[in-house]
């Protein structure tokens, strides 16, 4: 258990982590004067997007022959990581390949974030499940499967990576609450380091959280 724990809660890390743009979501609804309550829909859109991979995971899954290595399930499992590993290390280095070289001036916001004024609640709910990274996700719940642990094993794991997964999105969130007054400059302060820093970072550890998942995938599969 200790080390399925481990392996989500890294999981989990690398999608806080490699969600830069949501981040900057979060932040330009929390800047707006009613955004609040946007931004927590968006974050709710995230959680209940990972709620259904999570039931899924281990209401449905749970209990299949995913311990044996050599089981339809396992291997299927041990497949479905090197698709997504194969994936999400060619996404991101033909995303670091087409990056835009620095220009020393200041990164302006993606024009389609400045519609977010008019936003409502819903369709912010709506974009909050779109933007959860759903190949990092499913790596999680195959891990999870894999391990071959209870149902309430399973739960636990399961909820440590949400928790993990949803740390930058929400630091934004629990900032304005504990301290409405100081949060405009610091709003302004994080959404301008993340849009000039966070996107080469975010896409050097998915590369590596990637590969970890391809390897990890493969050696399942020849064992």
């Amino acid at each position: 258990m200790a080390t399925l724990v481990a392996e989500v809660a890294a999981l989990g890390l690398a999608v806080a982590f490699t969600s830069p743009v949501s981040v900057v979501t979060v932040i330009v609804l929390l800047s707006l004067p009613t955004g609040r309550r946007r931004a927590v829909a968006f974050l709710a859109g995230w959680l209940l997007a990972l709620a259904v991979i999570a039931a899924i995971t281990v209401l449905v899954l749970h209990g299949q022959d995913f311990h044996s290595k050599n089981s339809t399930p396992s291997r299927a499992a041990s497949a479905l990581e090197v698709l997504l590993g194969s994936a999400l290390l060619a996404w991101a280095i033909v995303a670091y390949r087409r990056r835009e070289p620095s220009s020393g001036a200041s990164p302006s916001t993606p024009k389609w974030l400045d519609r977010l004024e008019a936003t409502h609640w819903l369709l912010a709910a709506a974009v909050g499940a779109f933007m959860l990274s759903y190949g990092l996700t499913l790596a999680a719940a195959s891990e999870v499967l894999k391990a071959h642990v209870s149902r309430p094993d399973a739960t636990v794991a399961i909820s440590i990576f949400a928790v993990t997964s949803m740390l930058t999105v929400a630091a934004p969130i629990v900032a304005v609450i504990a301290a409405p007054e100081r949060s405009e400059q610091r709003l302004a302060k994080w959404k301008a380091w993340l849009l000039g820093n966070s996107r080469a970072v975010a896409l050097v550890v998915l590369m590596l959280v990637a590969a970890l998942v391809l390897v990890r995938g493969i050696s399942d599969l020849i064992a």
